[in-house]
């Protein structure tokens, strides 16, 4: 386990953004290519109409693209010891040591910066500012 100070985290965003911004478009379309399927498969949507064309664009070889291209971008994320817990939000967590505790520094794509951290077991939901103590 890969611990980083704010700093380090901080300067590892211009890299980690890149793959969230990848990881969150290949989710989306992802996504959609599944509502598709399954609105596909029941007849259409509720208004009579396909979401989308799961077929346009290559259909199957899509879905294994898509898939391939979260699977690389966790993969990176991974590597570099940053978990992704949310690829639709951009959500990831460092792992950092905080008061003699490992605890994560938490970043949502769209924020300015690493401004939060929580307990391992808290999740989002128990966000933290960094400036508090």
């Amino acid at each position: 386990m890969r611990l980083y100070t704010v700093e380090e985290a901080q300067a590892a965003l211009a890299e980690i953004i890149p793959v969230l911004e990848r990881v969150r478009a290949a989710y989306v379309e992802l996504r959609a290519l599944q509502a598709s399927l399954a609105a596909d498969v029941r007849g259409a949507s509720g208004d009579g109409h396909l979401l989308a064309d799961p077929w346009q664009q290559g259909g199957e070889n899509r879905v294994e693209d898509l898939n391939q291209e979260l699977q690389r971008g966790a993969r990176e994320l991974d590597l570099r010891g940053v978990e992704l817990k949310d690829p639709e939000k951009g959500l990831v967590d460092f792992f950092h040591k905080r008061d003699g505790r490992v605890v994560y520094l938490c970043f949502l794509l769209g924020e300015p910066r690493i401004e939060y951290w929580h307990e391992l077991h808290a999740g989002f939901a128990g966000r933290q500012r960094l400036q508090e103590r």
